[in-house]
């Protein structure tokens, strides 16, 4: 592990061990020779046990696990590993933890933005220290850096070295309470459930496949037939589908640059959360589209359509690393990448308001073929409302305790809400 700083701190007495030297050899006494003696051995071993008290030292930190949901612990686990046949007289440890995690339980006198840890190896033993820690967020986090200090035997020198750790953790966002989850209404396409593409769009062809017993004949590509020398089927895009892209807004309000509501912000993330991974355990193919910024990389993000646990993870991680900032209006970006989203897949928004802008952009996707369902916190306009429900736009309430006045009935659009 490569050392960004070393500091060396303290310096043994030497001036007075020399003036004792001194006057042992004019004086002759056995009482000054012996301290003489003593002030060179105790310089020789503070010498010898401050250089080499880092030295031949191997440090190994890891945590586990590196994905999981705010609110659960996660376990820094540092290793030291003494090669040099000499024990450590003492050393202190302390790794540098981020705002959103600390310990369990911090003693009095103990900083919360750290953990740390006093002991004194032996020659060529080998120590593991296990550290629990809280997430009490989500959010992406880098662990670091780590400083180990040690010193001599009488404790006159003392020797600090800093670790360049940086190890990442994703917390994403804890599960929300979704009420009424197995009504149709919150199905991400409003259908029943099916395990594949409904009425076949002939105008969207997609390729071909090896004949089967009932294909119907008007379906088979003679040419790619002949080429191929076996029977081969056309296959189409559907015209609806199963598949779901989240178009997550974190903007609190119209004006995008503006962030007054970091509650309203969360709780759209968090029930976005918990939306793809009800659509994801029922098999269907999801992806996500916002206007939030990565915490990290200060880029908007996104997720192309996908199925399986790798696409899962990807979202997650995605809605647990943006920030509380949007780079963008909701209705740009969405209407900027609906070239991107597939023929037929139902857009599930999420958003803490709805406003006029917003409302023509999903308009315009639902006029394209999707299907649109959109859960809001605040109560849109009365006009708004009415343009939604004349272009079929579903509508539901997003909110934090109960059922918010303006939904509709549970039969016909549930909420969601925060688990309690």
């Amino acid at each position: 592990m490569r050392s960004a700083l070393r500091a060396r701190w303290g310096a043994f007495p030497w001036l007075e061990v020399l003036v004792v030297i001194a006057l042992a050899a004019l004086t002759r006494s056995a009482t000054v020779i012996v301290i003489a003696a003593a002030g060179l051995v105790a310089w020789a071993l503070v010498e010898a046990t401050g250089r080499l008290a880092l030295v031949a030292l191997d440090i190994d930190v890891a945590v586990d696990p590196v994905r999981l949901v705010a609110g659960e612990r996660a376990t820094l686990t540092v290793r030291v590993a003494n090669r040099k046949p000499l024990p450590v007289p003492w050393m202190e440890l302390r790794v540098e933890l981020p705002e959103g995690i600390a310990p369990p339980r911090g003693g009095p006198g103990l900083p919360a933005s750290s953990v740390n840890a006093s002991f004194a190896p032996r020659g060529r033993e080998r120590v593991t220290l296990r550290f629990p820690l809280e997430v009490t967020r989500r959010g992406a986090y880098v662990i670091g850096p780590l400083r180990v200090r040690a010193g001599d035997w009488l404790g006159f020198v003392q020797e600090e070295r800093r670790m360049d750790v940086a190890l990442h953790l994703i917390a994403h966002p804890a599960p929300v309470g979704v009420v009424d989850r197995h009504l149709a209404s919150l199905r991400p396409v409003a259908e029943s459930p099916a395990r594949r593409g409904l009425v076949p769009d002939p105008l969207r062809f997609r390729g071909v496949r090896e004949y089967r017993g009932g294909d119907p004949v008007k379906e088979i590509h003679w040419k790619a037939s002949a080429r191929l020398r076996s029977l081969q089927t056309k296959v189409y895009e559907a015209a609806t589908s199963l598949d779901t892209i989240f178009l997550v807004n974190v903007a609190s309000y119209e004006q995008y640059w503006v962030q007054a509501d970091p509650e309203g912000g969360e709780l759209v993330i968090a029930a976005s959360a918990e939306l793809i991974r009800l659509a994801a355990e029922a098999g269907r193919q999801v992806g996500l589209i916002t206007n939030g910024l990565d915490d990290l990389t200060h880029q908007r993000p996104r997720s192309a359509i996908s199925r399986g646990p790798r696409a899962l993870a990807r979202c997650l991680d995605i809605l647990a690393r943006l920030g509380p900032y949007a780079g963008a209006a909701p209705d740009t970006v969405f209407l900027k990448e609906r070239g991107r989203i597939a023929a037929g897949a139902t857009c599930v928004c999420v958003t803490p308001g709805l406003w006029p802008h917003l409302a023509s952009a999903l308009v315009v996707l639902r006029r394209s073929g999707h299907r649109v369902l959109v859960l809001t916190k605040d109560r849109p306009d009365a006009g708004v409302l009415a343009r939604l429900r004349a272009a079929d736009v579903a509508l539901s309430a997003l909110d934090t305790a109960a059922r918010s006045p303006w939904a509709r009935p549970p039969a016909a659009a549930p909420g969601v809400r925060r688990a309690g």
